[in-house]
């Protein structure tokens, strides 16, 4: 990895530095391939404590990613929450969390794996299906969207990572 210029920090899944990041951003899972190492690695960080979250894709895009994540979690059992979970409101609170796409009409929904397979214990993987936050981050500053929505992302996203933190 090169050093950090651009504001960003991209790690791949083969690369041990990423067990140094407390949570992992993939966008576009829905074209997203692993190989075995990245797989093995991505258990392992998941496992050890790992936050994995899912955004920009949609629909039957659904499928390549949860194949993808079958790879490395074959155990795994996807669980959709609802705005009562925890992770909605560690730290901001969302009044509707069903941030809506802002470019293809589809209807938002959060899925989530637990440590265990037990919705008692920490989310390690959410996925954000039929959503893309990131597009409101991005332009954010140019008006292209509206407040609400773009505020709303923007909470969502601060509690993703203050819910990864923390458990």
């Amino acid at each position: 990895m090169s050093p950090n210029t651009s504001g960003s920090n991209v790690v791949h899944l083969e690369d041990r530095r990423m067990f140094e990041q407390p949570l992992i951003y993939v966008s576009e899972p829905g074209y997203w391939r692993i190989t075995e190492e990245g797989a093995r690695n991505l258990r392992e960080y998941l496992l050890k404590g790992g936050f994995l979250i899912f955004d920009d894709f949609e629909a039957d895009q659904w499928y390549n990613m949860d194949a993808q994540v079958l790879r490395a979690l074959p155990e795994r059992e996807w669980v959709e929450l609802d705005d009562s979970h925890p992770i909605f409101g560690t730290f901001f609170y969302i009044e509707d969390i069903y941030v809506p796409h802002p470019s293809v009409d589809v209807e938002p929904r959060y899925m989530a794996i637990f440590e265990d397979n037990d919705p008692s214990k920490r989310v390690m993987v959410l996925a954000n299906h039929n959503s893309d936050l990131a597009e409101y981050w991005e332009w954010s500053a140019s008006g292209l969207f509206s407040v609400d929505p773009t505020n709303d992302a923007y909470r969502l996203g601060v509690n993703y990572i203050i819910y990864g933190l923390t458990h």
